[in-house]
């Protein structure tokens, strides 16, 4: 036993007199105390038990950061293998794996099985550091360890060299083995030289940065936006060396520039790659998408008035995150969203994150009838398209054919089928039906099986549990069959309106002859549509057979990579099919108060329109316009949502049923003024951004002019990641006229970002200039053969261990490991314990109880030898008074040893 404070020990002296000074007037009170001294004196010393244990653990530290070579995972499996196979019993195995942060993969154990790392790590970094430190906490401190690091050695952050000296102080010996790239020159692209931002029509010029480890020569593309603006080759010195480019943007927006070296054949091909984008500034125009991309009677009109229109189809504009960044708004000219499926985020977040204007007209391809109810469009819009019950006149007959075939039994996420998927997907289809509707459901591999018969939808239960109970079957599905037991089901439903949802595998859909000539027949005659609902895309074999079918049951084709997917698109067929309304017949309308929201715009009238989207009202919107009939719906209704601003008109604007309102005396300056309303306010011009980035770290600046600056005192830099994620960063100052904010960027590519202005009108918006990140920091310089193991080195050094250890040299020499243990806590314990037994011997008097119960004499009975008779003696008189003094004297002395100290 040992001690962590000797020196308090020496209170054993004072303390033992003050025992003897104070002692009790009974023996266990004395001992007690005198027990409770000696257990203080040495907690205070605190006293260590010497113990000693066996058995060895040892970690290995894993490197999994992108700048890892081919083969480097496959290499630490193999010495973890070759590990367990050498060691003896008691011996432990864990495993730490590290990016830019550590994850333990595996607990330090003794069973042997094939390992494989499956935990998610941030790759765009190499903490090895924070690796070791979390292999510390792994190694208890009885037992003997070492870790064994396997690493390129191309480190970022902290210094891995104190966490190697921490391991080596308690013993652990820091084994490396450097997986190195081959040992050739490497070229890699530095940087772009892009100015922040540039005007429309402005010549600039820009400089790429190459270094390269040797002399040599090397062939580059130039590309903007995948258009090729220069070929050649170029012949490179050792170090640093700069081209020099110019280029011309003639339109507003983000210009985003490529840089790509081609056949270098160098050790780190991941940094042949250089990305860059500039800010054009400029007037932005509105983007109107229609289903044919010429110009129509709006853009026409607009036009006319000196606003900048761009007109396209959906497949043809761009609708992506850099693409929209060129334009002050969006019209959706009465277009179906599944032709805008894949832009409907980027949409979304134009809108609310951006600042963008949108507006949907109406039409039979628009709004609930278009399928953009339950879109992400959707809660944008100032008007609801869930259609109530009692404005439903008819109600609808669905008959849902499934795919249960073999390959509807894969499993996905979450331990569940497609096919259970699929089964969600169906109810909730049937969950958005009434009691208006019937449906039925089908289930089809080379035959089909009525799951449920049609009925009337009066309860979702009595669907739920057979319809979630469908299981694969194997096969493939037989389309043609399917059908036509779909058609059967619904031959004796009294409903009108007939739909037919046909899911099927876009790789697998058999029997095709005759299905194209059905789906045109029932279409036409029977008032019978069928939508396809294919998992899969639109490369796969049956994809086409599948998308004809749709077209030719006028229906929809919705593609799912993801089966997670399945429940949404049965729900959105639904929501089109039988809980939409257009109506067709004349309307009259009216304009409100709210109508001079827009800005200087007195209504007097509003037109007749041929025919409208029945929308309903929501809370805190505009209503600008409403119909005359029944539903006294909203025609018109804006709002601000987010940073920008939505509107939705439930006519056409010309086409079928806009004729009528064409022919107003007022049109033209109605959709005038909704044109400039919705490309918003002009940028402040008060305020001067600049990004520039050093690494991962990207710094946000704003210069102020003070002068006519608004309130500075909330600016918001809100930044956009490549996969579309949006994080929100305060602005701090600097300086009297600047501010700032730096951002560690998460992903390559170019992030998009705006500057939040706060104002009396609400926040206006200003567009940042755009940062790339062309490749993870894992590649970029200094990256040579020679660094990483260098590095190594030094860390074996520090930790004292080997540079790639043979056999069992990585395991501690010595499997038995003496250790101390506190016993401050058990003796702190004990005091308190012999302590609350002193107060009772003394406050409850069990010292004095066991001592009467010691001189009390035994009685006869218990007497084993027995005693002759003593012969009578002589009586003698007994003194009263004595008698009573002895009894108050028998008082005193056990009231004394009651109450003694």
């Amino acid at each position: 036993m040992n001690f962590d404070a000797p020196y308090c020990l020496l209170l054993a002296g004072p303390a033992l007199y003050l025992v003897w000074r104070w002692r009790g007037s009974s023996a266990p009170t004395t001992a007690l105390r005198l027990a409770l001294v000696v257990l203080v004196v040495l907690a205070l010393a605190g006293p260590r038990w010497q113990r000693g244990t066996q058995g060895r653990d040892l970690v290995v530290v894993v490197d999994r950061s992108r700048s890892m070579p081919a083969g480097a995972e496959a290499t630490a499996l193999e010495r973890i293998r070759l590990a367990e196979a050498a060691r003896e019993h008691g011996d432990r195995v864990g495993i730490v794996t590290f990016g830019a942060d550590a994850r333990i993969e595996a607990l330090p154990d003794e069973g042997s099985r094939d390992r494989g790392f499956t935990l998610a790590i941030d790759a765009d970094g190499s903490d090895l550091a924070g690796a070791l430190d979390t292999a510390l906490e792994l190694v208890d401190a009885e037992r003997a360890g070492a870790f064994l690091v396997v690493s390129d050695g191309e480190v970022r952050g902290a210094s891995p060299l104190s966490a190697a000296r921490r391991a080596r102080a308690r013993g652990i010996p820091v084994h490396v083995l450097p997986q190195a790239r081959p040992p050739v020159s490497d070229i890699s692209v530095e940087r772009l030289d892009l100015p922040s931002e540039v005007a429309a029509g402005e010549p600039f010029q820009f400089g790429a940065w190459l270094f390269a480890d040797a002399p040599g020569q090397v062939a580059y593309v130039l590309s903007r936006s995948g258009t090729v603006l220069s070929r050649a080759t170029r012949e490179l010195r050792s170090g640093w060396n700069r081209i020099l480019f110019r280029d011309v943007l003639d339109e507003a927006g983000i210009g985003v520039y490529q840089l790509r070296i081609e056949g270098a054949g160098d050790r780190v091909p991941e940094n042949d790659f250089g990305l860059g984008a500039v800010l054009v500034r400029g007037t932005k125009p509105i983007l109107i998408v229609n289903h044919d991309g010429r110009p129509d009677t709006l853009s026409e009109t607009w036009r006319e008035a000196g606003l900048d229109v761009v007109v396209a189809t959906p497949e043809a504009a761009p609708l992506d995150a850099l693409g929209l960044a060129g334009f002050r708004a969006v019209v959706l000219e009465n277009v179906a969203a599944r032709r805008l499926e894949p832009a409907l985020p980027a949409l979304a977040e134009f809108v609310t994150e951006r600042g963008g204007g949108l507006l949907m007209t109406g039409g039979k391809a628009s709004f609930g009838i278009g399928g953009y109810q339950g879109s992400r469009l959707d809660p944008l819009l100032p008007v609801s398209m869930m259609l109530e019950n009692e404005d439903r006149k008819v109600g609808v007959a669905i008959a849902f054919v499934l795919d249960r075939s073999g390959s509807m039994g894969a499993s996905v996420a979450g331990g569940r089928t497609k096919m259970d998927l699929a089964n969600l997907g169906t109810m909730a289809a049937i969950e958005l039906l009434s009691g208006l509707d019937s449906a039925a459901v089908i289930a089809v591999d080379s035959s089909p099986h009525t799951i449920v018969e049609p009925r009337l939808v009066t309860s979702h239960s009595a669907f739920r549990e057979r319809v979630l109970s469908i299981e694969s079957a194997g096969g493939g599905i037989f389309v043609r069959t399917g059908l036509d037991a779909a058609v059967e089901v619904l031959r004796d439903t009294d409903h009108a309106n007939r739909h037919i949802v046909l899911f099927a595998d876009a790789a697998d859909a058999e029997e095709p002859d005759g299905v194209l000539e059905l789906a045109r027949e029932l279409h036409a005659t029977r008032n019978t549509s069928l939508s396809v609902i294919a998992l899969g895309t639109e490369f796969d074999a049956d994809a086409r057979f599948l998308t004809e079918t749709a077209l030719a049951g006028g229906g929809s084709i919705y593609f799912a990579t993801n089966p997670e997917e399945l429940p949404a698109l049965f729900a959105r067929d639904t929501l089109t099919v039988a809980r939409s309304a257009f109506i067709e017949e004349p309307t009259g309308a009216v304009p409100s108060p709210a109508i001079f929201g827009l800005g200087e715009l007195a209504l007097d009238d509003f037109p007749v329109v041929d025919g409208y989207n029945l929308n309903y009202s929501r809370a805190d919107t505009d209503i600008g316009v409403r119909t005359t009939d029944e539903h006294a719906a909203p025609l018109f209704a804006f709002h601000h949502e987010g940073l920008g601003r939505v509107a939705a008109l439930g006519c056409e604007v010309g086409g079928t049923f806009g004729a009528g309102f064409v022919a107003w005396h007022d049109a033209g300056r109605f959709l005038v003024t909704l044109g400039r309303w919705l490309a918003g306010q002009e940028e402040p011009a008060a305020f001067y951004p600049t990004v520039t980035r050093n690494g991962r770290e990207a710094v946000i600046g704003v210069e102020v002019d003070r002068a006519t600056a608004p309130d500075t005192s909330g600016l918001v830099a809100r930044l956009r990641s490549p996969r579309g994620d949006w994080t929100e960063h305060r602005l701090e100052r600097v300086t009297q006229d600047r501010f700032e904010a730096r951002v560690l960027l998460e992903r390559e590519g170019i992030h998009l970002g705006t500057l939040s202005v706060p104002g009396e009108d609400g926040e206006t918006v200003v567009t940042l200039p755009p940062i790339a990140l062309p490749y993870s920091p894992e590649y970029e310089r200094p990256f040579s053969a020679q660094s990483g193991e260098r590095s190594l080195q030094e860390v074996a050094r520090a930790g004292g261990g080997e540079v790639d250890p043979l056999g069992d040299a990585v395991w501690p020499a010595a499997r038995a490991r003496s250790a101390t243990e506190r016993i401050s806590r058990p003796l702190a314990l004990t005091v308190l314990l012999l302590a609350l037994l002193e107060l009772a011997g003394r406050r409850l008097g069990l010292w004095a109880a066991l001592a009467d119960r010691r001189e009390r004499p035994r009685p006869a009975a218990e007497s084993h030898t027995p005693r002759a008779p003593r012969p009578p003696a002589a009586a003698a008189p007994v003194s009263k008074t004595a008698s009573v003094a002895d009894a108050i004297s028998s008082a005193k002395s056990k009231a004394a040893r009651r109450t003694s100290r």
